[in-house]
């Protein structure tokens, strides 16, 4: 038969072993990842070159007289609204899709091209509005606008809605 263990040694490491052991564990690590601390210690020294860790220690060592004044201007009056309508604005424009935006600002640019020539600065007159009513690049500009306003009237139908 087996003899009952009775007793059982736990092996309780000396600070030493503790320290030589995490000692190998960094080196190890340093080992393995030895480019990519090199690139970080690259980008700590351009940091540094520019003061932006002076400034991180700073705001550090001063973050509690930071984070009052944090509060004090979040706690002023229209602030809260602020924040509100700048996450709705961010909502907003995550629906909008670039490659339209993109389009739309490029048309608003020519436009203001076109605004800003000096050479065709002289006023069109009322024949000269009719005129143009008839140029194509006029009628698809003011189709756009009227269904842009007709699509803002079935927007504003629906506001009634509360947003929140």
């Amino acid at each position: 038969m087996a003899k009952a263990i009775s007793n059982i040694e736990r092996h309780i490491p000396s600070p030493e072993e503790v320290r030589d052991q995490a000692i190998s564990q960094v080196l190890d690590a340093i080992s393995e990842n030895h480019q990519a601390l090199l690139t970080l210690l690259d980008i700590v020294k351009e940091l540094q070159e520019i003061g932006v860790l002076d400034i991180v220690q700073g705001a550090l060592k001063n973050r509690r007289d930071i984070g009052v004044i944090a509060v004090t201007q979040l706690n002023k009056p229209g602030m809260h609204h602020i924040m509100k309508n700048g996450m709705t604005a961010l909502q907003f424009l995550a629906k909008l899709q670039p490659d339209k935006i993109q389009g739309l600002l490029d048309a608003v640019d020519h436009g203001l091209e076109r605004l800003t020539d000096t050479q065709n600065n002289k006023p069109i007159g009322l024949f000269g509005m009719g005129k143009a009513m008839m140029e194509p690049d006029v009628t698809l500009a003011l189709g756009s606008m009227i269904n842009f306003l007709r699509g803002m009237g079935e927007g504003m139908k629906n506001a009634d809605k509360p947003v929140h």
